[in-house]
């Protein structure tokens, strides 16, 4: 290589910070007019919505409820929730923020009725990973994954949901705090706190795992 001529040879485009606010300014504005024209009864754009967050509502719905088969439940409810409610929507939050919190309330009720009034968290009923299912729904995956996950959920499903809706929506899903604290309704102090408790109780858990191995 010549020294001299490292420029031709090494095109590199570097990525402003302007460009990176140019960037997130278009996904926005494209967002909003696909959301305008879903509300104006555009199916098209709509199903262009779920393609876009139909992952997140499935994960979230599967780590709470720790069941493949509820969480494409939910996953239905959630959007055809979202359709029937979208011309209410009014853009005073971002249309994620709002689909966030359908999916929250969504999945904490479906929590709620699994368990008689007055249970306590740790006598709760909740599913668990079926081998079968996730090797079919992970063809890639290896049974040492499938065996951490049987462990994340069995962790997972030993939270109070509020404090294990904060977890996932922080650790697993990489909301920020205000996101979350719009997604739950909650201030963000509560939210920090949830997540706080979370990661004690998940301490706490492991190691009371371990000691019984």
């Amino acid at each position: 290589m010549n020294p001299g001529n490292v420029e031709a040879q090494w095109p590199v485009q570097v990525q402003t910070n302007t460009d990176r606010m140019d960037g997130i300014a278009n996904t926005i504005i494209n967002e909003t007019i696909t959301v305008n024209r879903a509300r104006a009864g555009d199916t098209a754009a709509f199903e262009e919505l779920f393609d876009k967050y139909k992952s997140f509502v499935w994960n979230v719905a599967y780590r709470m409820t720790c069941s493949f088969e509820e969480s494409e439940d939910l996953t239905q409810e959630v959007f055809v929730s979202a359709w029937k409610a979208l011309g209410s929507f009014k853009g005073r939050s971002s249309f994620s923020t709002w689909l966030y919190r359908i999916t929250v309330n969504k999945t904490l009720n479906t929590l709620r009725r699994r368990s008689p009034a007055g249970c306590k968290t740790d006598e709760r009923v909740f599913g668990v990973v079926d081998k079968e299912i996730f090797m079919r729904q992970n063809p890639g995956a290896g049974v040492e994954s499938c065996e951490v996950e049987q462990a994340l959920s069995k962790l997972l499903e030993r939270l109070d949901p509020d404090r294990r809706m904060a977890v996932v929506l922080r650790e697993i899903e990489g909301l920020s705090y205000e996101q979350i604290s719009g997604a739950m309704d909650v201030p963000v102090g509560t939210v920090k706190s949830r997540i706080a408790r979370a990661r004690e109780d998940l301490a706490r858990f492991a190691a009371q795992m371990e000691d019984l191995k």
